[in-house]
Parts: structure tokens; sequence; C-alpha cells
């Protein structure tokens, strides 16, 4: 009889083994699915960290550029301005000329009057 019982529980243990080892083996299998899905997701993080830097170093050298656009817009802007300035207008014009002409036909005059005068 006792070899019966030692039977019985030699079976039972065994079941209770084989249900552990099983359950052991679906951790490890979980385990190592979760492994392999860490590494990859680590690989994904460098992916998107490097991606991360050259859009970086894209938004920098796009900074660089805008800088540059800005200060020769602001520099013919300044020559724009600066052209004004010293631009006659053309109701100054019209006056410059119109005293020139003056002065040309004193001159004119003057020179004949000199002319006349030395004859």
């Amino acid at each position: 009889m006792d070899n019966q019982i030692l039977k019985v529980n030699d079976q039972g243990l065994k079941s209770e083994l084989e249900k552990m080892f099983s359950r052991v083996k679906v951790l490890v299998d979980k385990y190592n699915i979760a492994r392999d899905e860490n590494k990859l997701l680590k690989e994904k993080l460098h992916e998107l960290e490097h991606a991360l830097s050259d859009a970086e170093i894209k938004v920098s050298n796009r900074n660089s550029e805008l800088l540059v656009k800005d200060k020769e817009i602001t520099d013919l802007k300044n020559k724009v301005l600066e052209e004004r300035k010293n631009k006659v207008s053309g109701e100054d014009k019209a006056q410059l000329k119109s005293r020139i002409r003056e002065l040309m036909v004193r001159l004119d005059s003057h020179l004949e009057q000199k002319t006349n005068n030395n004859f």
C-alpha cells in the first residue's frame, strides 16, 4: 500500500513539476520576446536620436542662413534709404536746371558786356 501511495504522490509531483516547467517555459519565452523588443526599441531610439540631431543641425544651419539673409535685406533697405536721401527730387532738379540757366544767361550777358567794353 505504501508503494501505491508513493506512486500516486510521484505522479502528482511529476504532474506539478510538469506544470511548473511549462509555466517557467512560458515565462522564459515572454522574457526572450521582451528582451528582443527592448533591443529593437533601443535601436529605434538610437536612430531617432540621430535623426533628431541631424534635424537640429539643419535647423541651426537654416537659422544661420536666415540671419545672413536678414542682414542682406537690412543692408539693402539701408542702401535704398541712403539713395532716397541723396537723390534729388524732380522738382529740385527743375529748380536746379532753372537756376543753372539763369546763371548761364547772366554769365553770357556779362561776357558780352566785357567783350563789348573791350572793343
